[in-house]
Parts: structure tokens; sequence; C-alpha cells
């Protein structure tokens, strides 16, 4: 028999799976996976990372810097 797990969600318990997300809490979808400039797929936010890991790259598109650092 398999066990359901409550939360409580307006002074009630409602099965998890039925209950809404806590106010405050947003979903991110994962990115689109995406093909790199030398040829590498990239299929989420966990490759996208390795991938700048493994060949110390990184993102700089709309990335906001602090006044005076450069």
């Amino acid at each position: 028999m398999a066990r359901e797990t409550y939360v409580l969600r307006g002074g009630k318990l409602v099965p998890k799976a039925e209950a809404p997300p806590p106010p405050g809490m947003q979903y991110v979808p994962d990115i689109a996976p995406f093909e790199t400039q030398d040829g590498t797929h990239i299929s989420g936010r966990r490759a996208l990372r390795e991938y700048e890991r493994r060949t110390g790259t990184r993102q700089v598109g709309n990335d906001m810097r602090p006044p005076g650092r450069d």
C-alpha cells in the first residue's frame, strides 16, 4: 500500500499532489536546449554549468556589473 504525503495549505492538510504551491514561491522552468558555438549540445542549466566549468567560460549577456568595477 502506497503512503501519501500531505501538506498544510490554508490551515488544512491536503494531498501534496493536489496542493497549490505556497504563497511567494515561484517555479522557474529549465532553459530550452541549445547548441554552443563549438557544437556542444546543452540540454539544461546543469549541463550549462558543467560546460562552463569544463571550458573555463561564463555567460556575460545581460549581467549587471556594480558601478566602477571592471
